[in-house]
């Protein structure tokens, strides 16, 4: 719409609103997700060992992906919270709106003991960032159980270990060969 001399007049000029939006999404989760988060909850972490393989999957999908065959809960077995780093990357973090972290910090991917599948973008603590090597055992720091939650599971991903387990730290014991996890390393 243009006035008499021809300019646009207020109503066909764009506005632009700048503002932040926060989107909340609701999964219903699938039940191999609900027993996993169940099982952080309660001080466990569960794996699903295909029946024709034998992988071990944490945080399961409920199907090996290898076979293409579907696990239940009799595929449904525990595995240790302990485990060994297979790769990491130290992380130096850039100032960004809503930036908690300040100093460097290490995700590492973790291979529990038992499991065939690494954990990626664990964090490891209790231990000086150059210190933090391929090899180094580690275990499982757990939340107090009142604390811990669904956080972080989602129809999206594999199972996530935030609700249930803070990171991992050193555990004093000798560093695994590679030879023994040279397969998982990243």
């Amino acid at each position: 719409m243009t006035t008499e001399k021809g300019s646009a007049s207020a109503a066909d000029e764009p506005m632009v609103v700048d503002d932040f939006v926060a989107l909340t999404y609701h999964d219903r989760l699938p039940p191999e997700t609900v027993r996993f988060a169940d099982g952080l909850i309660a001080g466990r972490i569960i794996g699903q060992r295909c029946p024709q393989c034998r992988r071990v999957y944490v945080g399961g999908k409920g199907f090996c992906a290898m076979c293409v065959v579907v696990m239940g809960p009799e595929s449904e077995i525990d595995v240790a919270d302990v485990g060994v780093v297979t790769g990491y990357t130290i992380i130096t973090p850039v100032r960004y709106y809503g930036q908690t972290k300040t100093e460097p910090f290490v995700y590492a991917s973790v291979l529990l003991d038992g499991a065939s599948s690494v954990l990626g973008g664990q964090e490891i603590t209790g231990i000086a960032i150059d210190a933090v090597r391929e090899g180094l055992r580690v275990r499982a720091v757990w939340k107090p159980p009142e604390a811990r939650n669904y956080e972080g599971h989602s129809t999206r991903g594999w199972g996530s270990l935030a609700g249930g387990i803070v990171g991992f730290e050193w555990t004093g014991e000798p560093d695994v060969p590679r030879e023994q996890y040279k397969e998982f390393a990243v």
